[in-house]
């Protein structure tokens, strides 16, 4: 990653002007164009206002359409525009902007970076990653999906499933193996393929999902497909490795949207606090609504600081003891700010009281939305796995 411009946790005037930006583009999209992108309308004219913004690009290097910063910026961006009601923007700049442009910056060939990373720059293309599993989940080194040699090809088979976008996708990160399990060096034989999604050898079958998402879910098929071995992305068989410098930005900027949309939602319950009278005075003035609102807001903000502190971290790595280091950060960044997030739109819920539960509100949307954070990218249970045999030396308990 491009090292951060932001000396420790001094936020820039630069910064402040990103966000800024960000808030002048969320403002002319309000809470209908977003359940409507929910309800499966492209966010096409929010997405174009990203890119023009530089916002696409942000941790690209300039010499491929980027604006040649770093995670630092790129996470303030994200958290910032889901502070300000843009729900499910977290997901998009996953999807395309992380597992597209940061995978192909880090680990990507010249050639694949030339044709690739100013379209997602642009907002002219749109990428999804097929990593999950059905029989794997978590556990990625035992995928069963398989890309056998074939001369200068590989023929991939396999099942993937969750996977996001496929629809509208350009171009997909395909995560398979490339030599048997061995128990010995179960990260290795695993690599990272580029294919279109488009391809007939891929089957996507669209899976029904009760949250507010503003892509598409699918379960595929993988039957015959033939990837070129300029497809490869990154070294044969180190994929899971590579993938390292793709997971710790995922898992960091999905926190960073579980912070904003927070932050939202507690700004929507003091609004609501303050207006809503009952027993002639507004029902903030009573310590049983005001003090759940504090606390989540004082948790918002501890969790934020860990966020931010995981995203200078990424930008100042070098070398795997450093990566290391940064996945212990960003893995409890991850679970505590998706965690104090829902929580946050909870206490918002409950804020409102009935009117919690319309969608006119706004609130009981981000509740739905903000619970997948504690899920994917990485359950709160693994991000408690990690905390607990790498930053406290217990005992492998999975």
């Amino acid at each position: 990653m491009a090292r951060s411009s932001a000396p420790a946790f001094e936020e820039s005037q630069e910064l402040e002007m990103i966000r800024e930006t960000a808030r002048e583009i969320a403002s002319d999209y309000d809470d209908d164009y977003f359940l409507a992108v929910a309800d499966g309308k492209e966010p096409t004219e929010f997405w174009n206002d990203c890119a023009e913004a530089g916002f696409l690009g942000a941790a690209i290097p300039t010499e491929y359409g980027g604006e040649g910063m770093g995670f630092w910026e790129l996470s303030a961006i994200v958290e910032e525009l889901c502070a300000n009601g843009c729900m499910g923007a977290e997901m998009l700049f996953v999807v395309n902007v992380c597992f597209g442009g940061i995978t192909l910056t880090e680990n990507g060939s010249e050639e694949q970076k030339e044709e690739w990373l100013p379209g997602i720059c642009d907002g002219s293309v749109n990428f999804a990653m097929a990593l999950t599993e059905p029989d794997a989940g978590h556990n990625a080194p035992n995928m069963t999906t398989f890309a056998e040699q074939d001369g200068d090809e590989y023929v991939i088979d396999g099942t993937k499933q969750w996977i996001s976008g496929v629809d509208v996708a350009d171009q997909m990160l395909m995560v398979a193996r490339t030599s048997p399990k061995d128990e010995s060096a179960k990260m290795q034989g695993v690599t990272l393929f580029l294919v279109d999604p488009e391809d007939p050898a891929i089957e996507a079958r669209e899976l029904d999902v009760g949250i507010p998402t503003p892509e598409k879910q699918y379960e595929l098929s993988i039957d015959g497909y033939r990837a070129h071995e300029d497809d490869v992305v990154g070294t044969p068989g180190m994929g899971l490795y590579q993938l390292f410098d793709t997971v710790n930005p995922e898992r960091l900027l999905g926190a960073s949207g579980a912070i904003g949309v927070g932050k939202c939602a507690i700004e929507r319950a003091v609004d609501y606090a303050n207006e809503r009278e009952v027993f002639d005075q507004p029902i903030g003035a009573h310590q049983g609504v005001q003090h759940p609102i504090a606390d989540s807001w004082a948790k918002l903000q501890s969790a934020g600081l860990l966020v931010r502190k995981a995203a200078w971290m990424v930008d100042d790595a070098e070398g795997m003891d450093d990566m290391k280091r940064t996945a212990e950060v960003s893995n409890m960044a991850k679970l505590r700010a998706t965690e104090v997030g829902h929580e946050a739109t909870d206490v918002a819920v409950q804020t409102h009281g009935g009117n919690g539960f319309s969608r006119d509100y706004g609130v009981i949307e981000m509740w739905k939305g903000s619970r997948l954070g504690k899920v994917a990218p990485g359950s709160t249970e693994m991000m408690r796995n990690h905390v607990a045999e790498h930053s406290l030396g217990l005992p492998r308990s999975y």
